[in-house]
Parts: structure tokens; C-alpha cells; sequence
């Protein structure tokens, strides 16, 4: 089971470092609300550390 955490956690952590530059090149090319780029940034964070928070356990 601890292998199966151990790569959730490393797909959740590659998904958000994958999302964040793609959402601030989405920003720069298509532009979007304001409200929305801090609000995606948060949960991209949130899910970086659900990922490391899953790895981190032994």
C-alpha cells in the first residue's frame, strides 16, 4: 500500500508542476478573469502538497 501512496503522491505533485506554467502561459496567450489565477494557483498548491503529504508518510 505504501507504493501506492508513494505514486499517487508522485503523480498529484507531476500534475500540479505541469499545471502551473500552463496556466500562466494560458494566461499570458488567451487572458482570463481576474479572480481565476490566484483561485488556480491555490489549488494547484493545495494538490502539490496532498501529492508530498502522501509521499512524505512511511
Amino acid at each position: 500500500m505504501s507504493g501506492f501512496r508513494n505514486n499517487l503522491g508522485f503523480l498529484l505533485q507531476l500534475g500540479a508542476l505541469t499545471f502551473l506554467p500552463v496556466l500562466i502561459i494560458w494566461q499570458l496567450n488567451f487572458g482570463f478573469r481576474l479572480l481565476w489565477m490566484p483561485s488556480l494557483t491555490m489549488a494547484g498548491l493545495c494538490v502539490f502538497w496532498i501529492g508530498h503529504q502522501l509521499r512524505d508518510r512511511n
